[in-house]
């Protein structure tokens, strides 16, 4: 690389929104430079990451970062593990490939807090329809794309389909079509971006001959100037990269407040602490942190024998490993007063809590998503269950956290990694849905249809068995000892209307800085009720037309 370069924009990170952002840029502005900068290194064809089974394996691997949390008090003191992708595409070339929106309520929501209507269901739906080719050519148009880059698909039909369907319907969810297309409770098709049982991640279906990709490049910090004028970025090995129109950061939740620290803006007590000068007084950076906290519990198979889960012998026909071993999903509400009331003391201890107007409260809001799998999936590490065809497992999944963490920096260091302190399963609002959704799965697996499958829960040594008159305190007790995250951490350079509460404004400008932009799920203000990947895609094709608006304006 020459000593310093010059681009009209330089992308800084090249994962999920980074790689669409950039090609999105270039289709938009062709006659722009573009500069895409991404520390790790493209594997866009290595076997890990394009075959769907080896995905559980990625974590181990350098192409994965292992952030491991503060110690977490409600857990036991555990430190949770915090994955995300260290390498071009990122966490888009790392996670399971579930493709789902969020019900319109999450994001009309966002849109009233950030204070501008682009930000509704209504005004994102062209993105998410420009992203997708959706697997069911007979489906709404209305809702969905047939002509994106990213190609969905649904239906594979695995032994345990229909009891697991019918355990579903028995315990009282009704039947969503398609849970992508505006509905927000019941069980539905479980969907997914995997094609023809390979991995469809940013930088292998956007594409990039137009910009000018960096792997290996680690960004040390934006450059700003005394005018609050962002004109480029510094690299750890002191190079300098300069961009004439603007600066973009998309490091994910975890890099990108940690970059924006660095370079100055941030709270002045953190920045001080490790004498960074400060550019910008912008206290929101860091906060808002949330995640989707989820217990996942093993069930043993009454008929291992006939190949009924991931490991047997006779689960082998072909179609089976062409992606995530799931069918269904169900999405669930917790009732409004038990929610009213756990806000309402939870708002002696959190300042920012309303419990009349959270949008926990709003009418058919989706707390919860509860799934069965074709095997032991996603068990804490001291969970040992073999993945034998023996069992298959349940998760339920916290979408509607009202617990909120941080990110901080140990140093001024770029090559340190953040600290991460998420406060999981800090509010009786988050307990008191976790409890509700561990008792529905075990509403669900009381069913006959169930109970026809099913043997019996394999705990954890020491565990009571969970059903669905479990007690609080059982409970409690094993989300405290073996709950994880499912590595969709967001929040923490959130969109609002101020410097006060918030890092970015209604267009991903930085508060108080020109030429800078957030666009990753670090702007996220408030948790959805969906995986985070199809709705980070929605932003990037939303912030490449925001930014090419705004060339053209100046």
């Amino acid at each position: 690389m020459q000593a310093n370069m010059q681009f009209d924009f330089v992308v800084v990170g090249g994962g999920t929104a980074g790689c669409c952002l950039a090609s999105r840029l270039h289709s938009l502005l062709p006659q722009s430079s573009i500069a895409l900068l991404e520390r790790g290194p493209d594997e866009t064809e290595n076997p890990l990451v394009t075959n769907p089974l080896a995905a559980a394996q990625l974590p181990d691997t350098h192409l994965v970062v292992n952030y491991k949390t503060s110690p977490q008090s409600q857990l036991n003191n555990r430190q949770v593990t915090n994955y995300a992708g260290r390498l071009l595409s990122g966490s888009s070339a790392a996670n399971y490939g579930a493709w789902f929106r969020a019900p319109p309520i999450d994001y009309d929501h966002w849109a009233e807090r950030v204070g501008h209507p682009r930000w509704t269901y209504h005004e994102l739906l062209p993105f998410f329809r420009h992203t997708e080719s959706h697997y069911d050519p007979n489906g709404d148009a209305d809702q969905h794309g047939f002509q994106g880059p990213i190609h969905t698909t649904s239906g594979r039909s695995y032994p345990l389909r229909n009891p697991v369907h019918e355990s579903f319907r028995q315990a009282g969810f009704r039947d969503i079509p398609d849970l992508n297309a505006g509905e927000a409770l019941g069980v539905a098709p479980w969907t997914e971006n995997w094609k023809d049982g390979s991995r469809q991640h940013s930088a292998k279906v956007f594409d990039l001959s137009g910009v000018k990709v960096l792997v290996g490049t680690a960004v040390a910090r934006v450059i700003v100037q005394d005018d609050k004028v962002a004109t480029g970025v510094e690299l750890i090995d002191g190079r300098q990269i300069h961009a004439n129109h603007q600066v973009i950061i998309s490091c994910g939740a975890h890099k990108t407040p940690q970059l924006l620290m660095l370079s100055g803006i941030g709270p002045k007590e953190e920045l001080g602490k490790h004498g960074i000068r400060q550019m910008v007084e912008s206290p929101a950076v860091g906060k808002n942190h949330f995640d989707h906290l989820a217990l996942h519990q093993a069930w043993k198979l009454k008929h291992p024998e006939r190949g009924l889960a991931l490991g047997s012998p006779a689960f082998n026909d072909p179609a089976y490993m062409l992606g995530y071993p799931v069918e269904w999903i169900a999405t669930d509400t917790v009732p409004s007063h038990v929610i009213e009331q756990a806000l309402t003391e939870d708002a002696g201890t959190q300042s920012d809590v309303d419990p009349k107007s959270h949008p926990n409260l709003l009418p058919s809001c989706a707390h919860l998503a509860l799934l069965i799998a074709y095997a032991p999936l996603n068990l804490s590490p001291d969970y040992n269950v073999p993945i034998d065809g023996s069992h298959v497992s349940s998760g339920t999944l916290l979408y509607k956290p009202t617990s909120r963490g941080r990110i901080t920096i140990s140093s001024a260091d770029p090559s340190a990694e953040p600290v991460v302190d998420p406060h999981y399963y800090s509010t009786l609002a988050d307990k008191q849905m976790l409890r509700a959704g561990v008792r529905k799965i075990g509403r669900i697996m009381e069913t006959a249809a169930a109970q026809g499958m099913i043997e019996e829960e394999t705990t954890p040594k020491g565990m009571s068995r969970l059903t669905s008159a479990a007690s609080d305190e059982d409970i409690d007790a094993r989300i405290r000892g073996y709950s994880e995250v499912w590595h969709h951490s967001a929040g923490t350079a959130a969109m609002g209307k101020n410097i006060q509460d918030s890092v970015v404004d209604a267009e991903l400008n930085v508060h108080g800085l020109k030429n800078l932009r957030v666009v990753d799920a670090s702007v996220f203000p408030e948790p959805i009720s969906a995986t985070p990947q199809a709705t980070v895609y929605a932003i990037a094709e939303l912030a490449a037309v925001l930014i090419s608006r705004s060339v053209g304006q100046s």
